[in-house]
């Protein structure tokens, strides 16, 4: 079994949590779920919306969906060992069925399409879609 990979990337984190919630509704039914989201969208949510989404992750996991929450920096940059770790953990022992990776608004989407297309990832993954935030 392999992989079906979403990139999320865009300016906006709070435009990114709601093309997240899209693509989760639209992967109902689709086996195992993991989402690996960034923690940029606390540094811009008052504390009644931080509360929210504490929330809406515990909903999330409730559902049945892995929840991570990576450190904040470009994944393919500044948390390139961050993202390789918990990816490499994902894969080997809770291989998903989808997974959706959040990109920091300072990520680079073509670096980290770059990165993991390398060959240490390539059996891993069925197909890789860079998505775009909704405005």
């Amino acid at each position: 079994m392999k992989t079906h990979l979403f990139l999320v990337s865009g300016r906006n984190p709070v435009q990114r949590a709601t093309r997240i919630e899209q693509l989760l509704l639209e992967q109902t039914g689709a086996g195992k779920i993991t989402l690996m989201a960034s923690t940029e969208i606390f540094s811009v949510a008052c504390v009644e919306a931080q509360a929210e989404l504490f929330q809406l992750d515990a909903e999330r996991k409730a559902r049945g969906i892995h929840v991570l929450r990576l450190s904040p920096g470009c994944l393919c940059c500044s948390s390139k060992l961050v993202l390789t770790t918990h990816l490499a953990r994902t894969l080997r022992l809770n291989q998903p069925n989808v997974l959706l990776m959040e990109l920091e608004s300072q990520s680079h989407p073509e670096q980290v399409l770059k990165l993991l297309n390398e060959p240490q990832w390539t059996d891993w993954f069925a197909d890789i879609k860079l998505v775009e935030e909704v405005a």
